[in-house]
């Protein structure tokens, strides 16, 4: 299995901010690319399909929904990538000084024979979306 995780400090509280990025669809509104995310809800079992901007396609199962602890589960269902049980996690925690630490992370096995290409694509994925939220609040 490949673990990758990805972490930005933002500086704002991890509620406030929870409520703006914590819905499983929300990655839609602030993941540069992704063109289109469609969401059935945030109970556990729904799904998500994303359209990047690429013209790729994917659908996520949610696994665990958490917002008292900040985070959820998905698990990969549909995708182009070369990966097979693909488990993502988005969580948001709180630091001392009122700012939060996003985390996301990835678990997978890959299926091709470029693996460090593979998780470099996946890498530079969630690494896209937190720099782009760091951006997005300071």
């Amino acid at each position: 299995m490949t673990k990758i995780v990805e972490t930005v400090r933002i500086a704002e509280d991890p509620d406030t901010l929870w409520r703006e990025i914590g819905e499983f669809g929300a990655v839609g509104h602030w993941h540069p690319m992704l063109a289109k995310v469609d969401s059935e809800g945030d109970r556990e079992g729904a799904l998500r399909m994303a359209e990047g901007r690429d013209g790729s396609r994917q659908t996520e199962r949610l696994l665990e929904m958490a917002p008292e602890h900040h985070r959820y589960r998905y698990r990969m269902e549909i995708t182009a990538l070369p990966v097979r049980d693909y488990v993502g996690e988005l969580r948001v925690e709180g630091n001392a000084d009122q700012t939060s630490t996003v985390k996301w992370s990835a678990e997978f096995e890959p299926t091709s024979g470029d693996e460090a290409g593979t998780a470099q694509t996946i890498r530079g994925f969630l690494k896209a979306g937190l720099d782009n939220l760091r951006a997005l609040h300071g």
